[in-house]
């Protein structure tokens, strides 16, 4: 009897191990945690990639959690994840969600951030899901067509090249080329060969010459100066001349003015000029009185004045 009961307890005993190797097996599986420093942090998504409740969450490839819930909210999704601590996590953390394996299964990978500060666990933290197998393989479907029409075209222009290449006219005329530009090339050798000595020459040449122009620069650059100098001077000089030239040019459209007016005035019949040179009467009784004044002095010449003076007569 105590040899069953003993029996029926060491059972019980590997049985209550076995579900608790259990449950602890499936809550390490889920991510589940009972640490005290557990945060939740919400993840923004434009779409969940395929992510699930349960799936893994790690931080720089280091597992911390696992995925709560996700649900739509307000045209995008919202994917709260239980993360064992977030003081590792820095303001620009983010989140991608990528295949757990190659069989299958997704992984919410979070990059802790370099920016400087902790993450504010109230914000929520900016996500997005890379491409998997499927979204590749759709891909790839999509690009069949156009990369279908493409290999036509390239088949459509090998043959092309082939057919221009099938001609012996084509491969002819490239020989003649590669022919004449190695002649070319062998010519330019020759000549820089045979003429190399020459060559040397031309270059001391210049560089002498460059040299002697560089002396005559230096010598002659005091005189440059005062040249310079002088030649600022003279149109200084110019430039006074032609202010004078200006005020005389003014000067003189002033006097012209001036006579256009008087000829103006005697043309219209105004001023003493016209009388003296159109007006009849005027002339008339302008030569009468130089006949009487030439009388007159004619007549002082010959015989004098008597003058009769009184001083003091009413």
């Amino acid at each position: 009897m105590e040899v069953s009961r003993s029996t029926e307890i060491k059972v019980g005993l590997v049985s209550i191990v076995g579900i608790v190797l259990l449950i602890g097996g499936i809550m390490l599986g889920k991510g589940i945690s009972f640490s005290v420093t557990t945060k939740i942090v919400k993840i923004r998504m434009e779409n969940s990639g395929g992510v699930e409740t349960g799936s893994p969450v790690v931080i720089d490839g280091v597992r911390r959690g696992a995925v709560l819930d996700v649900h739509t909210d307000s045209g995008s999704v919202l994917v709260r994840a239980e993360l064992d601590g977030a003081d590792d996590l820095h303001p620009d953390a983010s989140a991608l969600v990528t295949m757990l394996e190659i069989t299958g299964g997704k992984k919410v990978e979070i990059s802790s951030g370099k920016e400087a500060g902790l993450f504010d666990i109230n914000r929520e933290m900016p996500g997005k899901a890379a491409a998997d197998i499927p979204q590749l393989v759709t891909l790839l479907g999509d690009v069949s067509e156009p990369a279908k029409n493409l290999l036509l075209r390239l088949d459509s222009i090998t043959a092309s090249i082939n057919a221009l290449l099938a001609d012996g006219k084509v491969m002819q005329d490239i020989r003649s080329m590669t022919d004449n530009g190695a002649v070319l090339i062998g010519d330019m050798r020759d000549i820089v060969h045979n003429n190399r000595n020459e060559i040397q020459m031309a270059i001391r040449n210049t560089r002498s010459l460059i040299d002697e122009i560089r002396e005559a620069v230096a010598k002659n650059e005091p005189k440059l100066s005062l040249l310079l100098d002088s030649l600022t001077q003279t149109v200084k000089k110019v430039d006074g001349t032609l202010s004078k030239a200006d005020g005389a040019i003014i000067k003189a459209d002033t006097l012209i003015s001036r006579l256009n007016a008087v000829v103006s005035e005697i043309k219209d019949g105004k001023g003493l000029v016209h009388g003296l040179i159109y007006d009849e009467a005027f002339y008339r009784r302008l030569d009468s009185t130089m006949v009487g004044l030439d009388r007159f002095i004619r007549a002082v010449d010959k015989g004098g004045v008597n003058v009769n003076v009184g001083i003091g007569w009413r």
